[in-house]
Formats: structure tokens, sequence, C-alpha cells
């Protein structure tokens, strides 16, 4: 069984993760891309984060996945394969967010977004043997 901050972590990223699959579900053209896409972030970056604590593995203050994806692969190197699937989601912590750097995702970008998002939760919580109803 997960600890309580591992349980914590987990809820916050599947909420990014639901908030992102209710925005994907709205008509196309209500769909709010730079918003998905950073939810999907948001809840790989929280899930890797959970299991890197599960494992006593400092992080510190980052959005990186690969980083994140690098420290994980330190302790199960299966966690190498999610490089290739999160490819790109990196840049929607920081360049979606600001209007210096505006840029709105297309649609195809936001469901791959979701996809890489959806693939994570289901390794991350195989991996740490569990499911979302572990979390309630």
């Amino acid at each position: 069984m997960i600890n309580n901050e591992v349980r914590k972590w987990l809820i916050k990223a599947i909420n990014d993760y639901k908030s992102a699959q209710k925005l994907l579900a709205q008509p196309e053209e209500d769909i709010i891309t730079d918003t998905v896409c950073f939810h999907c972030q948001q809840a790989v970056e929280k899930m890797l984060k959970a299991f890197l604590i599960n494992h006593d593995i400092e992080f510190g203050r980052t959005h990186s996945i690969e980083y994140l994806i690098k420290l994980c692969s330190t302790v199960d190197k299966d966690f190498e394969r999610l490089y290739k699937i999160t490819e790109g989601l990196t840049e929607y912590a920081i360049d979606v967010r600001y209007p210096e750097e505006f840029y709105i995702p297309s649609i195809e970008e936001a469901k791959e977004a979701f996809s890489a998002a959806a693939k994570v939760k289901e390794f991350v919580f195989k991996k740490l043997k569990i499911n979302e109803n572990d979390l309630k």
C-alpha cells in the first residue's frame, strides 16, 4: 500500500487528468487546448513525482518530464519506455501558461497529450500496484 504523501500526489495528478478529460469531452470548437495540454503535463509530472516519493528519491523543483523519467529509471529501467510517449509534454508546463510565449496547441496535440497522460497513468499505477479506487 502507498503512504499518505504518495496518495496526495496521485489524487492531485488524477484531478489534473480528469480536468483534461472533461475538457476534451466538449464539442471541438469549445475545447481549450492549451489548458488540456497543461493539465496533461501536470498529471504526468505529479504521477512521476509520486513514484519517486514512494521510493524516497529527491527530485527538487522541476517540471521536466524527461528529468523525472531519468530519476524513475534509476529504480526501474522500464520507465525509459516513457521518453517516447511523453515527448514534448514538458513544454506545456510553461509555454502555454504565459502570453509572452503565446502558443495554442491544436486539437490533435491536445488529444496526443491526453493519450500520453493516460498511458503514463496506467504505467505508474501498475508499477505502484494500485488502482484509482485505492485513492478514495
